[in-house]
């Protein structure tokens, strides 16, 4: 789903830099000067980064001995970046080290050509006193056909151990497309043994075929204490696998399976490689008594849009959550993607803003958060939720093409931004799941979209997405998306209105903004199945502009409705 939204979004970004300057030719017989930019990340006695960038250029770039710097310079707690650009053209890249725009092993030679690829990254819960490295294994990859999952601990590679980013890069730096990588590893503290067959980059972008996904029904709950203790709490969805097992609100999963379980990552973790009716162990603890049930795995299936229209609902299945972010970073942003670097790009702050305290600046795009990839609005979202207000976040991001980080300290949300998502489960613990985002959300408006199936819109301010706010016409003709049916109705409104509209079935996000471009509302329908009709009140709005869009690939339709 990262991969769709991230999509999507890139039709707010209008590519307008390059990472780096490239020397233009003064004649059809003079060629670029060749040019090398090196980037050198390290941490100082006292804790802080230390980011120091070298620029060669003509005879000195000639001279300079790159392989040496780089064997003197690339230690564990030191990655060096060398980009080469000569002839005209930035496709000539060499990396050494970690490349922070992508914690992926996609590395370039000097000819261009792509290096082997694994189709790793570093997983969020890697543990760095722990020995060998834990990774995220990337869908369609040599480590995915390899049998490697999320979570599994690389410890050797052809032999050598492996204990931080920095050796799995240079193991593997000078590999090509068809070599074989011997690699041992552990799961669920068992090791085991596999070879991967390194592919290209564009190899492992595969598009998988449209299978059901495993549903159990749990999601992430919260200790009344601090506690040591293994595992996590979770909440219950009605009617689901985890229900009809036996779990109950409040309950702390331990283990599932072999699978030992510390946070709701590793639960997700978990889940993304089941299938629906497969049998799981959970083992769980409720008042300090250790129990063991086993659930079986519903489907999650694609959402009734007929039944929710007609309003033929089964709601005694129904079951709203409504997920808080109560820190905010304090920033409004648009996607961001070009070359290998993608992000959300900060276009302004709100009145109380962390970035703004951390000397962060309008243009710089954030990368990441604590380690934690951003590739989107979205991204950023689920990364600064884990967080309370005060607590400190690593954010690093590109400013002028550098690789920067800083420590921020989040600050309580001036509004209460939500993640709503309504659950429909039956008996056999199938499951139909709608998500949305949404500003200010409580009883009220939970009863209002069971009831009479009205979404609540309120202003809000804290973290958020933001477009130029430009009705239909302006969209450039290459960019504008062609409905089959668009109605709004009324309009001009007194508050109530209906957005209704038929369309391709393929990938949908319909989001609305206020008249400053600021994000209210939005949805991805990821199983679109070509009709979408939602009632909204904007009641809130007494007078002004309301854009609504719907995205399709990088196609995009806009219409303002009118409240008065």
């Amino acid at each position: 789903m990262k991969t769709f939204s991230t999509n999507l979004l890139l039709l707010f970004f209008v590519c307008c830099s390059i990472p780096f300057s490239i020397l233009a030719q003064s004649s059809d017989n003079q060629t670029s000067e060749k040019k090398i930019v090196i980037t050198k990340r390290s941490v100082d006695a006292e804790g802080s980064e230390v980011i120091e960038t070298i620029i060669k250029k003509g005879k000195a770039a000639e001279q300079f001995d790159v392989d040496k710097y780089v064997r003197e310079n690339t230690k564990d707690d030191v990655t060096v970046d060398v980009r080469v650009v000569q002839n005209g053209t930035q496709d000539q890249i060499e990396v050494y080290g970690l490349n922070d725009n992508d914690n992926e092993d996609e590395q370039f030679d000097m000819d261009g050509d792509e290096r082997g690829f694994l189709g790793v990254q570093i997983d969020s819960d890697e543990d760095n006193n722990m020995p060998g490295l834990q990774v995220e294994v990337i869908k369609c990859s040599a480590a995915a056909k390899a049998g490697l999952k999320t979570n599994d601990v690389i410890l050797f590679l052809n032999g050598k151990q492996v204990n931080s980013w920095s050796d799995l890069t240079q193991m593997i730096r000078k590999a090509k497309p068809g070599d074989s990588l011997d690699i041992r590893y552990s799961r669920d503290g068992k090791e085991a043994f596999t070879t991967a067959t390194l592919t290209t980059r564009d190899a492992a972008d595969c598009n998988e075929k449209a299978e059901k996904k495993g549903f159990l029904g749990v999601q992430p709950g919260s200790s009344r204490s601090k506690t040591d203790d293994p595992g996590t709490y979770v909440n219950i969805v009605k009617n689901s696998a985890a229900e009809q097992a036996g779990l109950k609100n409040g309950d702390r999963i331990e283990k599932m399976n072999d699978t030992a379980i510390n946070d709701w990552e590793d639960i997700q973790d978990f889940m993304d490689e089941t299938q629906p009716r497969d049998k799981v162990t959970i083992v769980y603890s409720r008042n300090k008594q250790r129990l063991i049930a086993d659930a079986v795995i519903g489907t999650q299936k694609d959402w009734d849009w007929d039944n929710w229209n007609t309003q033929n609902w089964d709601w005694k299945g129904l079951d709203v959550e409504v997920k808080d972010k109560e820190a905010c970073l304090g920033v409004y942003t648009e996607a961001y993607a070009q070359d290998n670097a993608k992000g959300a790009k900060i276009q302004s702050f709100t009145d109380e803003s962390a970035a703004s305290e951390a000397k962060m600046e309008e243009g710089d795009v954030i990368t990441a958060v604590n380690g934690k990839t951003v590739a989107s609005h979205d991204d950023l979202w689920n990364a600064i939720s884990q967080y309370k207000p005060g607590e400190k976040v690593k954010v690093e991001f590109l400013r002028a093409d550098k690789n920067l980080s800083i420590d921020a300290t989040l600050k309580a949300c001036k509004d209460n931004s939500n993640k709503i998502i309504l659950n429909e489960t039956n008996g056999k613990g199938d499951n139909q799941n709608r998500q949305f985002f949404i500003w200010n959300w409580g009883t009220n408006e939970q009863n209002r979209i069971r009831e009479h199936h009205v979404i609540t819109i309120h202003k809000g301010e804290g973290d958020g997405e933001k477009v130029n706010a430009t009705p239909n016409n302006n969209v450039a003709t290459d960019r504008a998306l062609k409905l089959d049916a668009f109605k709004v109705y009324p309009n001009p409104t007194q508050g109530q209105v209906t957005v209704e509209f038929k369309a391709s079935a393929v990938p949908t996000i319909v989001a609305l903004f206020d008249a400053s471009g600021r994000q209210l509302f939005r949805e991805e329908l990821n199983s679109f199945n070509g009709d979408y009709m939602q009632q909204f009140d904007l009641n809130e709005y007494a007078k002004g502009n309301i854009l609504v869009q719907v995205l399709q690939g990088n196609k995009v339709f806009s219409e303002q409705i009118i409240v008065n």
